[in-house]
């Protein structure tokens, strides 16, 4: 597989050069981010390169809620990072087995990861992001899962931070917390 370097700036470089055509061709890439990427730099992306708004629905709203609130926004105090990595989850006692596979965007504080749906999009942008393991959870023990080394494609790395963030809606008037 071939890969693909993400910059702060939002730019898409393969093979040190700038990705200047549609990006749909890149989705099966494995990307490195630069150790600088924030959540900034994934919607700088985005808006940088239009096709990428094709894989979600919810691109376009997060991109005007950006765009509606530039320059209110601050970093929250309350969160070091954010972390973008892989859950393999087997479950099936009782019951018949399944495997599920999906991507999860969290905040980490120390060694605490905490869920991103009582933040605002806006507090969240200066926030350096981080491409984490592969977690392997068995029959829904936490506190024991596995990890692994993984990688991400460009694919997966669009969309599940749109479902990630398709949970955190709440307008920026509306927040208790400050």
């Amino acid at each position: 597989m071939e890969k693909i370097f993400l910059h702060k700036n939002g730019v898409i470089t393969k093979k040190g050069k700038k990705t200047i055509t549609s990006v749909l061709k890149l989705l099966g890439n494995t990307i490195e981010i630069d150790e600088i990427f924030t959540l900034g730099s994934f919607f700088a992306m985005v808006k940088k390169y239009p096709d990428l708004k094709n894989i979600s629905e919810i691109l376009e709203p997060l991109l005007e809620i950006i765009l509606k609130n530039r320059g209110s926004e601050f970093k929250t105090e309350e969160l070091e990072s954010l972390l973008f990595y892989k859950i393999i989850e087997i479950k099936g006692f009782p019951g018949s087995p399944n495997l599920n596979f999906y991507t999860n965007l969290k905040g980490v504080v120390g060694k605490e990861i905490l869920d991103l749906k009582f933040f605002h999009l806006e507090n969240l942008l200066d926030l350096k992001l981080k491409l984490g393991k592969l977690k392997h959870v068995v029959f829904g023990d936490r506190e024991d899962a596995f990890q692994y080394e993984t990688f991400y494609t460009l694919f997966e790395f669009v969309e599940g931070i749109a479902w990630e963030l398709s949970f955190n809606f709440n307008p920026l008037e509306c927040s208790i917390r400050r």
